[in-house]
């Protein structure tokens, strides 16, 4: 896209600029799709710099997270993670699976993107008011803002989450919306333990090393086991039946650091403007 619409114009070369929501008090992003790409940034040691979208801005496609690199903006986690693959040489991370671990990474890919994921907007759907608590976004704003953020738009953006959820079931042929809350955790519950079984004692989902699908999991598991969830028996299941998901908690450690300290130093200076609920619409829901 045109360098007059980038939002980062004196960018330089070969560093990529990840925008995405402001961090939240109980998990650096309480957006997966983000959480995705800075880990898989971490992982693969490309140089990065995060900025905040201040709640505003949005990718040309309506989209966060969203990256700028040499001058241009790519949206979309999936297709960030395959540019970013390109433009910095970083093929060797996935391509030393066989044909069939690649196809077992694409199957648990969708899995959890495709599966795991509508739990994760059931739960947000159903409640968000923690979005507007210390262990949410409400550490961003002060006086009248912060008042407002907590009591008026919090629950104006509960119903549009909900109601957007709603409308994407309606024109799936099985909607997750149409399940009961206890329909929805048992099937969080099987996706949780083909996860399980598959990791074994494995490192990581392919061995030693770490690829893509890790940083996928990652970000999502981080979901159920930090953020506030209404159906807290799946968080349950994790730590009782699901050991070695859990024990993924250090991945935090190794590649976005204890209680992501660093996120928290390396936010531009706080910018107190005024929340729009379109953009906080796709903390669940974007890609």
């Amino acid at each position: 896209m045109p360098g007059t619409r980038l939002l980062k114009r004196d960018w330089e070369k070969d560093h990529v600029y990840l925008v995405q929501f402001p961090r939240a008090g109980c998990i650096p992003s309480p957006s997966p799709f983000s959480l995705k790409v800075e880990t898989w940034l971490r992982m693969a040691d490309v140089p990065y710099t995060n900025i905040s979208n201040q709640f505003t801005k949005m990718s040309t496609k309506g989209q966060i997270p969203f990256v700028e690199v040499n001058g241009r903006q790519v949206a979309d986690s999936n297709f960030i993670i395959d540019h970013l693959i390109e433009e910095f040489h970083k093929k060797n991370i996935d391509d030393r699976l066989t044909p069939i671990e690649k196809s077992y990474a694409r199957a648990f890919h969708a899995l959890i993107e495709d599966s795991l994921r509508w739990a994760l907007i059931y739960q947000r759907a159903r409640d968000n008011k923690w979005l507007a608590s210390e262990q949410g976004f409400l550490s961003h704003f002060s006086g009248v803002k912060k008042l407002a953020f907590k009591n008026v738009l919090c629950e104006r953006l509960r119903k549009r989450v909900r109601l957007l959820y709603q409308i994407m079931n309606a024109v799936m042929a099985q909607g997750i919306a149409r399940n009961t809350p206890e329909e929805v955790v048992i099937l969080a519950k099987k996706d949780l333990d083909a996860m399980s079984i598959f990791l074994g004692n494995k490192k990581y989902f392919f061995g030693d090393k770490p690829t893509t699908l890790d940083c996928t999991m990652f970000a999502f598991l981080s979901q159920f086991i930090y953020t506030p969830l209404v159906t807290p028996e799946i968080r349950t299941h994790m730590e009782q039946n699901n050991q070695n998901l859990v024990c993924l908690k250090w991945f935090l450690t190794r590649f976005v650091l204890t209680a992501h300290h660093f996120y928290r130093l390396s936010d531009s200076i706080k910018t107190l403007l005024v929340l729009t609920t379109a953009s906080l619409e796709a903390i669940a829901i974007t890609g």
